[in-house]
């Protein structure tokens, strides 16, 4: 039910299908009036969401900017939140787009900025309830070299809201001296941190995983393109939820 909720709820949010929406509705409607109105809202849509420099613009207001961590003062624990690793067919794990969680994690250990990684992550996939993100991605931790002593894991949840809850109970167990590093994408940061923050738990943000925001200015990004219509949905979707939030 909770995969079913979050795929329409995607849908719902994606330019993309405003746009195919209104261009079917505008073939099938008999009215020529109704026709217009429905090709002339596509158009506009598209003018306006397929613009890359419009995403760049909210992407860059949305995402908290790169931080640089003090190697003299290491945090004692770095939190990452799942999502960043997907079942295939057979329930095999892999790593997926947002991957980067696990590297900066990966990097911040090396160098000595965080003493201990907390990962958070169960499934929120219902066909797949066999793979633990948590459970898998401890394995790969160890398969380079992360001793398992410093590697702590809960994989009960399904949602970020989870990922706070559960990281409080082992943080609160552990009595590991806060505020702890969250490790996770620039454009979940503001979610996230709001979460983990109504959770009780000290947290400096640390956001990676950029994809849009940071990128030079040129004048083909004011071109629209159908591809940059897929982008914002990430980005709308994080907003909804943060507000969904915030306001209740």
């Amino acid at each position: 039910m909770h995969q079913l909720a979050s795929t329409v709820f995607t849908f719902i949010l994606s330019p993309f299908n405003w746009v195919i929406i209104l261009l079917v509705a505008g073939y099938f409607l008999r009215k020529a009036l109704f026709k217009k109105i429905c090709r002339w809202l596509a158009l506009c849509l598209f003018l306006l969401f397929g613009n890359q420099w419009l995403l760049d613009w909210y992407a860059k207001k949305w995402q908290p900017p790169p931080v640089v961590i003090n190697v003299d003062m290491p945090f004692s624990c770095g939190i990452v939140p799942g999502g960043f690793a997907s079942p295939d067919a057979d329930a095999n794990g892999y790593f997926n787009s947002t991957a980067d969680r696990f590297i900066q994690a990966v990097k911040l250990y090396k160098l000595g900025k965080i003493k201990n990684i907390l990962i958070s992550g169960g499934n929120g996939k219902e066909d797949q309830k066999s793979f633990r993100e948590g459970a898998w991605v401890k394995g790969e931790l160890k398969a380079i070299g992360i001793p398992d002593s410093v590697i702590y894991v809960e994989d009960r949840s399904n949602n970020t809201s989870d990922n706070a809850f559960y990281a409080k109970q082992i943080l609160d167990s552990l009595k590991l001296i806060p505020p702890y590093l969250l490790i996770t994408s620039a454009l979940h940061m503001p979610r996230a941190s709001l979460l983990f923050k109504e959770a009780g738990i000290p947290i400096v943000p640390f956001p990676c995983n950029y994809t849009a925001g940071r990128g030079s200015f040129s004048y083909w990004s004011f071109v629209p393109q159908p591809s940059i219509l897929l982008g914002w949905d990430p980005y709308l979707k994080e907003t909804a939820g943060y507000l969904w939030y915030k306001l209740k």
